[in-house]
């Protein structure tokens, strides 16, 4: 079923220029103009933020690995990317076609995916997925000593069920904290990265494990929503039409190049993995590279998603279809990923990387033990605060996130507010970085 054209997501309304706390978005540059555009200002905000460039320093999925050539976060996001822009181009020319009277419209929707690539994995705290699941896991064991009846519930569920992607909208949206790298992104990159647009106390968050948004950040969305028409007579935001292209060009990249890396480490031999790199190009050459095998792939695999994209567009512009584009690809591609989802059982049970991630949860824990104490300890002297009159430990672990000029001009806020910031600060940090933290926060020294 259709929705009618009075329901049906508009372009003009979806590829919005507006920022957070706007009126209204200013006026696009004239056509031919040398004027840089606002996607492309967006573009510019992502790569020379700190929360993009700690990237490098964040595990894609081996971690600390010894090959300087093996992905990280950085990479990967890169990677997207280039897929997202060029999948973007093809896009953009069936939009030219199905909308001719606006073909000009369309002329930033490569760039708008290229953004909505870039920032999509940017709100991944340390050591990978196995760092949402051990702060997850460790809140949930450790609720009293944390939460102490603090904290709104919306806050302790958004926590309970910490999630990268409602992370990485906080950070893309917001602008009130420039040192914590908040960039205010467009509304149209926004939408673009968003997959989950609902909240943790969604029943479909619970289902999925998945979310986009924080009840921190409700309000925001809730005005993306209604800017972009993305709301629907029941109530139910839509997903943007080109979060789907953002969503399948990572599902290409990672699952090539988790397996070339794999290759690469010696986790695979180069054989089966090429083999199913050529049944996936289909067109390839058994002679080629794997590297060139791989280039063929990704290619058919962009084709296909174009195909699923332009089959369902008028389901996506109704705002009915809420499944990814990859779960309707044709069987070849569709056993592909299935062999592949099963070798990647062998990647998370290598011994290295097991090893690694029972780390990262008494590491996380540590950190976040630390910083709840020492935010206790700081909300408590609210109506007697003297920066320097906080105990030692307290105001050590302050310095590590904060300048003191900063708390002192928050020592108001209150507990649920502070924690907020402090997981801006833990998911923020490093593979690297946290290792360290937890190190000295654990009493043990290096030189």
């Amino acid at each position: 079923m259709t929705a009618p054209a009075s329901e049906a997501l508009q372009w003009p309304r979806l590829l919005s220029q507006k920022r957070a706390g706007q009126q209204r978005p200013p006026s696009p540059p004239a056509p031919g103009s040398a004027e840089r555009s606002a996607f492309e200002s967006d573009y510019d905000r992502v790569v020379f933020s700190e929360p993009f460039r700690r990237l490098a320093r964040k595990t894609q999925v081996h971690p600390l690995a010894p090959n300087d050539h093996i992905h990280n976060r950085l990479i990967h996001s890169i990677e997207v990317g280039s897929v997202g822009r060029s999948l973007g181009k093809k896009v953009q020319a069936f939009l030219r076609r199905q909308h001719p009277a606006q073909a000009e419209r369309f002329d930033d929707v490569p760039q708008i995916l290229q953004v909505g690539c870039l920032v999509h994995d940017i709100g991944n705290p340390p050591f990978s997925h196995a760092g949402e699941y051990a702060i997850r896991e460790w809140l949930d064991a450790h609720q009293p000593l944390i939460f102490a009846d603090r904290v709104s519930p919306r806050t302790r569920a958004d926590l309970l069920l910490f999630e990268g992607n409602a992370q990485g909208f906080r950070l893309a949206a917001r602008h009130d904290n420039p040192a914590c790298g908040y960039m205010r992104l467009t509304y149209a990159s926004l939408g673009a990265m968003i997959k989950y647009p609902w909240t943790s106390d969604d029943p479909r968050a619970t289902a999925k494990r998945k979310f986009n948004v924080f009840s921190s950040e409700q309000a925001l969305f809730d005005d993306l929503a209604d800017d972009m028409g993305l709301r629907r007579a029941d109530n139910r935001i839509a997903r943007h039409p080109l979060s789907f292209l953002t969503e399948v060009a990572d599902d290409i990249c990672y699952r090539m190049l988790d397996m070339e890396d794999a290759v690469s480490m010696r986790i695979f031999p180069e054989r089966p993995i090429k083999e199913l790199f050529l049944k996936l190009a289909g067109n390839a050459r058994p002679d080629w590279s794997l590297a060139q095998v791989r280039g063929q792939a990704i290619e058919a695999l962009i084709n296909e998603a174009l195909r699923i994209f332009a089959a369902d567009y008028a389901a996506i512009m109704a705002g009915e279809r809420e499944d990814d584009l990859k779960s309707a690809f044709a069987d070849r591609f569709r056993d592909g990923f299935a062999e592949i989802a099963e070798l990647y059982q062998e990647i998370f049970s290598h011994r290295a990387k097991l090893g690694y991630e029972l780390g990262a949860y008494k590491m996380i824990g540590r950190i976040i033990k630390a910083f709840a104490l020492a935010l206790q300890s700081l909300c408590d002297r609210r109506d007697s605060f003297v920066y320097r009159e906080l105990p030692f430990i307290t105001r050590k672990c302050l310095d590590l996130a904060w300048d003191h000029t900063y708390v002192e001009q928050h020592h108001q806020r209150d507990y649920d507010w502070w924690l907020r910031q402090a997981f801006d600060f833990i998911a923020g940090l490093t593979d690297n970085y946290a290792i360290r933290i937890s190190s000295e926060i654990e009493g043990i020294l290096a030189p």
